[in-house]
């Protein structure tokens, strides 16, 4: 019975221990990290933007290519004039 009064002590004892403070210093709130952009990568930052950007510009005109086409196809509008470049 003494046995198992002192392993519930030191059971307790191990529990409140477990629940102080770390040891470990604390670490700052805001790290000092650089920004990519003032790193070797930041030329490459703004890239997957600017190849959307071109993507979409270029879908565009081929969907409005193909529009004008099929308008043309239909008779709805007429074929535009080349300018004569005399």
């Amino acid at each position: 019975m003494n046995a198992l009064k002192s392993v519930g002590v030191l059971l307790v004892a191990m529990l409140a221990a477990g629940c102080g403070g770390s040891d470990e210093p604390k670490k700052k709130e805001k790290e000092d990290v650089m920004k990519v952009e003032d790193t070797a990568f930041g030329p490459l930052v703004g890239t997957p933007k600017k190849v959307e950007d071109r993507v979409n510009a270029s879908q565009d005109r081929y969907r409005d290519s193909l529009n004008e086409r099929l308008e043309e196809d239909e008779g709805g509008k007429p074929k535009q004039d080349e300018p004569s470049g005399d």
